[in-house]
């Protein structure tokens, strides 16, 4: 989709890598200029740079600090007219013995962190006057339970919730708001999990029934490219009237 975002601005969360990195770099190529926003400073340094953008450096878990990423992004470009929370943590393992720090940490980030950093984004847009587009993501997991993953689960179906409910505070004015839910994805945050559970891919392309787990008919992980593709649709104009939807990139892997 080259040009469709052509003279636009946008801002990334996450974006140094992964998930995050693939739609900075979409958004790019749709003719936007990104902010690279990330906690890694090198690694938003080197994106931004690849991309003619301008790296963030923050933690959005912090308020002040996720105000002020969102002002620096203001003084580079300009109230952005796309803002993507992307950023996110998984730390797998089950509810009954897992380290209540594991918990703690994944809404930090997962919750809270994108509750800060869309908030700000939308300050911003809700002073310009000029509508937006914010797209915040989350998971399949936030609908679909999953064994070892209960925490991850529940901090995204918050912020899946709290998506929607600032889609219908905003939609009045032309703020549109949408989460997009990735299924398994080919990313390191996936790769740690695997490890920290002794598992590879095909459990979850294939499916486990002893695990509760649904396997993905198509028959291959989400790419990030795949997720990066339909947020560059939500940010564009070809979205215009579609606001406080959940879209879910998983190859069938929560079809009812």
């Amino acid at each position: 989709m080259t040009g469709v975002l052509k003279g636009r601005t946008a801002a990334v969360t996450g974006a140094a890598r992964g998930i995050g990195a693939a739609i900075a770099t979409a958004l790019t190529r749709a003719g936007a200029t990104v902010a690279v926003i990330d906690k890694d400073a090198e690694g938003a340094k080197t994106l931004a740079a690849e991309l003619g953008g301008v790296p963030v450096v923050a933690d959005l878990t912090e308020p002040d600090e996720a105000a002020r990423a969102l002002d620096d992004v203001v003084d580079a470009l300009g109230t952005p007219d796309v803002f993507v929370n992307n950023a996110g943590i998984l730390r797998a393992g089950d509810l009954t013995t897992s380290a209540l720090d594991d918990w703690d940490a994944q809404f930090a980030v997962n919750t809270r962190a994108a509750y800060l950093a869309v908030r700000a984004a939308a300050g911003h847009m809700r002073r310009r006057r000029a509508g937006g587009s914010i797209v915040v993501v989350t998971s399949n997991c936030a609908r679909t339970p999953r064994m070892d993953l209960g925490a991850y689960c529940a901090s995204k179906a918050a912020t899946d919730m709290m998506a929607r409910c600032l889609a219908l505070e905003l939609a009045a004015e032309q703020i549109r708001v949408n989460t997009l839910c990735p299924g398994s994805c080919d990313t390191e945050l996936q790769r740690e999990q695997w490890r920290r559970l002794g598992i590879g891919p095909e459990r979850q392309i294939n499916g486990d029934p002893a695990k509760f787990r649904t396997g993905i008919p198509m028959g291959r992980l989400t790419a990030p490219e795949d997720v990066a593709d339909l947020a560059i649709v939500l940010a564009s104009d070809s979205a215009r009237f579609v606001t406080g939807q959940s879209w879910h990139v998983d190859g069938g892997q929560t079809l009812p």
